[in-house]
């Protein structure tokens, strides 16, 4: 018999994480461990945090065994800023039974039209800040650090229930991040860059881990002031941003994290994050999770030679709209690929990018000619067509 429960006790909460190793326990590219901390993010976040998000998780069990979970999520700040009735839903893994995929997203609606929220987007992990969408791709790949991964019938739960996509994100991967360098074909290019570098007045430093607030401050009210106009946007609060910091605090390289600054101030911020995923591939082998972690961590920080991680996702991009110098988006790029070439690194994927992003139309990008490596895919739908929805 299938039921679908509401998350309440400590229980509820382990049969909910239970479920994801179901789904992922054959899966040749799963990884044993949760890709983000669902304890600081999702359970039990900080208090200012949890003020600005209302949640309700719901497991589906049959026969009392855990076999779908998902997460119906207000998003106070998203709603108060544009005034937008819309709800949202994230977490979702379920086994391939389409019954098991309807009795969850209907939990998921009906909690949200309760909130008087008149559509639902998703999935996000919880908001976009985050993670956001689905693997829609139809080959499998070892999924991107802080990146979805899923079976490929999840689009098909969706579908089938009601949901229609509604916005693609895609990632471009690149396994010569040094191609304009070497390559004589782009030799024209790298001309034109050198001489906007020869003219350009920005300077570049890594974020400092000494002044980790402070700084974590300047690139939230960079973010803030760049996305304003972006799809899916809401303000970005510090202490979140300064939440998720710490969390990839461990696997990052601090080099590859830069600050841009024009006579002194902030004007873009980019940061690539080494792809540890790879390196946790090759620990999933261990069945204690410290070992696992530790053996990861081991592999992240090894830049001998033969790294077990040789490459890293660009997972922050953005410039100051008000910074007189336009190139800065190209140059903090130039200053990457550098960057990595000194390091070790032989690859990079930059996710997620939506092709009409303001940074996408002025980066390297555009001068490369490039189809998108993976995809991703957001969905939505009208919750006054649901049973039991918004009337």
């Amino acid at each position: 018999m299938r039921t679908v429960r509401q998350v309440e006790t400590t229980r509820d909460w382990t049969d909910f994480k239970t479920v994801a190793h179901r789904i992922y326990r054959d899966d040749p590219f799963g990884l044993p461990d949760e890709t983000i901390d669902l304890d600081r993010v999702l359970i039990d976040p900080p208090s200012s945090i949890a003020a600005t998000r209302r949640t309700c998780a719901f497991v589906a069990y049959s026969d009392d065994e855990p076999v779908g979970r998902i997460v119906a999520i207000h998003d106070l700040n998203f709603t108060g800023y544009t005034a937008e009735p819309i709800g949202f839903f994230g977490f979702y893994e379920a086994i391939d039974d389409q019954a098991v995929a309807d009795s969850l997203l209907d939990a998921a609606a009906q909690w949200l039209s309760g909130r008087k929220l008149a559509s639902m987007s998703g999935p996000f992990g919880p908001s976009m800040f985050y993670s956001a969408g689905i693997v829609v791709d139809e080959v499998p790949k070892l999924p991107l650090i802080g990146m979805p991964h899923n079976p490929s019938y999840y689009a098909n739960h969706f579908e089938k229930w009601g949901l229609v996509g509604i916005k693609d994100f895609y990632s471009y991967l690149f396994d010569d991040p040094c191609m304009i360098y070497n390559r004589p074909e782009y030799a024209r290019h790298m001309q034109i860059f050198e001489k906007i570098r020869a003219r350009s007045e920005i300077t570049f430093r890594p974020m400092k881990y000494r002044s980790l607030r402070r700084d974590a401050r300047i690139v939230q009210g960079l973010y803030n002031k760049t996305f304003t106009n972006f799809w899916g946007y809401s303000p970005l609060s510090y202490v979140e941003f300064l939440e998720l910091l710490k969390m990839m605090l461990p696997i990052l390289d601090r080099k590859l994290t830069l600050l841009a600054e024009l006579h002194g101030k902030p004007v873009g911020f980019l940061m690539a994050i080494p792809d540890a995923n790879v390196a946790a591939s090759r620990a999933a082998r261990f069945s204690s999770r410290w070992m696992r972690a530790a053996a990861t961590l081991w592999h992240v920080k090894r830049r001998g030679k033969s790294p077990v991680i040789d490459g890293v996702r660009v997972d922050m991009l953005f410039v100051d709209p008000e910074c007189p110098d336009k190139a800065v988006a190209s140059l903090l790029i130039m200053e990457l690929s550098q960057r990595m070439r000194d390091r070790g690194y032989t690859r990079v994927e930059a996710a997620p990018v939506l092709d009409d992003s303001p940074w996408m139309k002025g980066s390297v990008l555009t001068r490369v000619e490039h189809t998108p490596h993976r995809t991703y895919r957001i969905y939505n739908c009208d919750l006054s067509t649901i049973p039991g929805g918004s009337s």
